[in-house]
């Protein structure tokens, strides 16, 4: 029998790759708030991000999966892989609604993020919809303005650690074992992947 009518929280990402901070953030989100899972989104292409810098989807999940087998609140996501691009969230929204109408479904933003919320494309359908929990990002101060009975902050710890310096730092043949999981690093250098 499936597992009816859960609060999932989902973690958009490119996840190029996944590090201690995505990982130490969801943690944190889906212990202390009313979530059940959170699921993570793999994005093809952030169109906003240098795509020479993505390494192939498949790694990507394979990460994700690795560092998340032993906590059953994570799962993996790769819908997005499978829609039409650019990817929307709304069409996303949309196709996970189809498929999983048994569960509800919580958007996870930065408050980077925030301000550009409403400029989203068919952003009204998706906050009609779908709550979002909102978690603060270094020099991003929310605008209580921009906040609704949707719009949430859940003041989680600012977790300053970014997959672009990681991909750099391994580049230059720094060691990174800890700012990502073992297993990840592992994979990374079995792989020669951000080489």
């Amino acid at each position: 029998m499936p597992n009816m009518d859960k609060n999932i929280g989902l973690y958009f990402g490119s996840f190029n790759p996944v590090h201690v901070g995505h990982l130490a953030l969801a943690n944190f989100i889906v212990e202390n708030t009313s979530l059940d899972e959170i699921w993570f989104i793999v994005s093809p292409q952030n169109p906003y991000k240098n795509a020479t810098e993505l390494c192939n989807a498949s790694h990507r999940v394979n990460m994700l999966r690795l560092s998340i087998s032993q906590y059953t609140k994570f799962k993996v996501c790769d819908i997005e892989l499978k829609l039409a691009t650019p990817s929307y969230t709304y069409a996303t929204m949309r196709e996970l609604r189809k498929t999983h109408p048994e569960h509800r479904f919580t958007i996870i933003i930065g408050s980077d993020n925030l301000p550009h919320l409403r400029r989203w494309k068919n952003a009204e359908e998706i906050i009609t919809h779908h709550s979002f929990i909102v978690y603060p990002r270094p020099l991003h101060p929310i605008n209580p303005q921009d906040l609704s009975d949707q719009i949430q902050v859940f003041k989680a710890p600012v977790f300053d650690i970014d997959s672009t310096s990681i991909r750099k730092g391994i580049r230059n043949g720094k060691d990174y074992r800890f700012l990502v999981p073992q297993e990840v690093f592992q994979y990374i250098t079995d792989n020669h992947l951000f080489l």
